[in-house]
C-alpha cells in the first residue's frame, strides 16, 4: 500500500512541476498583439507591457540617423503611432509598407520603442498568372 502511494504521490508531484514550468513559461513570452487602431484606446492603460503593434508605415515619415529610426505608423483612423526603432531594418521597410513592431509605449512621449521591427511583405511577391498561352506550330 506504501508503494502504490509513494508512486501517486511521485506522479503528482512531476504533473505539478510541469505545469508550473508551464504557465511560467508561456506567461513569459505572452505579448499582446494590437492593430493601431484598437492600440490607441487602450494606450495608458498598457504603459509598461511588452505588446505588438501592427500599422502601416506613413509616406515620408521615415527619418534614419545611422542604425537609429523614427517614423509613424497609422491605421484606418487618422490616429498615429511615433516608433522609434535601433537596428537593422528589413529590405521591404520602406513608406507604404504594413510593419509589426515589438516594444514598449510610453504615453508621457507618446512614442513606441520598438525592440524588434519586421516588414510585411508586399504584394509585388505574390504569383502572377502568365497571360501568354502557349501554342504549338
Amino acid at each position: 500500500m506504501n508503494s502504490k502511494l509513494a508512486i501517486i504521490a511521485s506522479i503528482g508531484a512531476v504533473i505539478i512541476a510541469l505545469g508550473f514550468l508551464v504557465y511560467t513559461g508561456l506567461s513569459q513570452n505572452m505579448v499582446y498583439y494590437y492593430h493601431v487602431d484598437e492600440f490607441l484606446p487602450k494606450a495608458t492603460a498598457l504603459q509598461g507591457e511588452v505588446i505588438k503593434l501592427n500599422g502601416r508605415v506613413t509616406d515620408g515619415s521615415i527619418q534614419k540617423n545611422q542604425m537609429d529610426y523614427r517614423f509613424l505608423i497609422h491605421g484606418t483612423k487618422p490616429d498615429v503611432i511615433i516608433v522609434s526603432y535601433h537596428g537593422v531594418v528589413p529590405d521591404t521597410f520602406k513608406d507604404g509598407c504594413d510593419v509589426v513592431v515589438e516594444g514598449i509605449y510610453n504615453p508621457a512621449t507618446h512614442e513606441f520603442q520598438a525592440t524588434t521591427l519586421m516588414a510585411k511583405c508586399p504584394t509585388k511577391y505574390e504569383s502572377q498568372t502568365n497571360d501568354k498561352q502557349n501554342t504549338r506550330m
